[in-house]
């Protein structure tokens, strides 16, 4: 049987793929914030804020165990440099020793207060995608004029017995 999660995936890239060219936004410039396919399930428009808000928080606090319990352990996560961790265990590690202790708790504490949804997409009952930037200063700005980097962070959930998880996160900084 094929994974509901992957399937999902490949429907929606043909699903892009089949719909006109959209208008360019200029350089990070924001679209409101919509939501796709939730307004049909509030269960899991309230799971899916629900889990933002814990990811969100776990990210301020500096959380790794935590963040770490939101994916699932066979996680992809890649970030804006290329480090790419295939399991929960891995990205914890990396946050703990690595990411975290290399800026002051504030850093983290700023992004995860100026975290934006961009969008929410249910795919099907058991996958969704959250699309969320944040303004940050976790290393300068390669815009010129700008102080805040932009970071983009695009998650993939699926549901599990135990609720929404990350299976695969992708991080990106908005630079020309």
């Amino acid at each position: 049987m094929k994974n509901p999660v992957t399937v999902t995936a490949i429907a929606l890239c043909a699903l892009i793929a089949s719909t006109p060219m959209a208008q360019a936004q200029e350089r990070r410039e924001i679209p409101a914030y919509r939501e796709v396919g939730l307004a049909e399930n509030t269960a899991a428009r309230r799971a899916l804020a629900e889990w933002f808000d814990a990811f969100r928080d776990a990210w301020a606090r500096e959380d790794s165990a935590g963040l770490a319990a939101l994916h699932t352990a066979d996680t992809e996560w890649i970030n804006a440099y290329a480090r790419l961790f295939q399991d929960a265990g891995s990205l914890e590690q990396f946050l703990e020793d690595r990411l975290f202790p290399q800026f002051d708790p504030q850093v983290s504490a700023t992004e995860a207060a100026n975290m934006q949804l961009v969008s929410m997409r249910l795919l099907g009952d058991d996958a969704a995608v959250i699309h969320v930037y944040t303004d940050g200063n976790r290393g300068l700005s390669r815009n010129s004029g700008e102080t805040a980097r932009r970071t983009h962070i695009h998650l993939v959930l699926t549901l599990t017995v135990d609720g929404w998880k990350a299976a695969h996160t992708a991080i990106m900084d908005a630079r020309r």
